[in-house]
């Protein structure tokens, strides 16, 4: 429910074949479904629904000729910054699922206006799910900032590379804080490239499986929308 691979439209895979080469590693171990969610980024990756649906196209092509039978889907990635305000007042969004946006931060610090995009988001009829919250370091000293996230209205993705750490020790500490607390509603593997799958497939230790295995699960949800 979260990943960069639609070719060359973000951060993410560069080609067709490093896309189709990942999926079907995906594919290889068991994974039936991948909602894809490529950036949308105000003056770095400002990626419109047609931009995305067309390469989404492009790739279910590329996938079927080469006899790859997961199923590809795309959402996107939005960055809460002005241009996901106007996108939302457009309608220029995708949802994940029926009602469900895959939202981010920047890493550093929060939105001024968080409350009012909260409400924008809210108003028009979705859910918000915070990508990685793990990773935005102005909440990682503080539980509680994190229980009034999820109070606000936000549901929590964990990344999946988060417990193998990839984004360093804070992060992962933070992760396994937010996992024992059972404050993560869906997981994502937010894989980029072939580097990134490498260290997924890995697994993970077995005193944080079986809660991470907990939390995949709930992935299921998006099986059929």
């Amino acid at each position: 429910m979260h990943s960069h691979l639609l070719p060359g439209i973000d951060d993410g895979v560069k080609t067709v074949y490093q896309s189709a080469y990942i999926l079907e590693q995906f594919e290889k171990l068991g994974v039936q479904k991948i909602i894809t969610t490529p950036h949308v980024m105000q003056d770095v990756w400002p990626n419109t629904s047609d931009i995305i649906e067309s390469k989404l196209e492009e790739m279910q092509r590329a996938l079927t000729s080469l006899d790859i039978e997961v199923e590809l889907k795309a959402s996107a990635e939005y960055m809460l910054d002005d241009l996901f305000l106007q996108r939302m007042k457009d309608k220029d969004v995708i949802a994940l699922g029926d009602k469900y946006l895959l939202v981010e931060m920047s890493t550093y610090n929060p939105p001024i206006n968080l409350t009012e995009i909260l409400f924008e988001i809210k108003l028009a009829g979705f859910t918000p799910i915070l990508a990685h919250p793990e990773r935005y370091s102005f909440y990682q000293n503080d539980l509680n900032k994190f229980i009034r996230l999820k109070e606000s209205g936000f549901m929590f993705q964990l990344n999946l590379l988060s417990i193998s750490g990839y984004y360093g020790d804070k992060v992962k500490q933070t992760a396994i804080k937010l996992l024992s607390e059972n404050l993560f509603d869906f997981a994502g593997s937010d894989v980029h490239n072939y580097q990134q799958f490498e260290i997924l497939e890995k697994g993970f230790p077995s005193k944080y499986a079986s809660k991470v295995s907990e939390v995949m699960k709930k992935n299921s949800f998006f099986l059929h929308s």
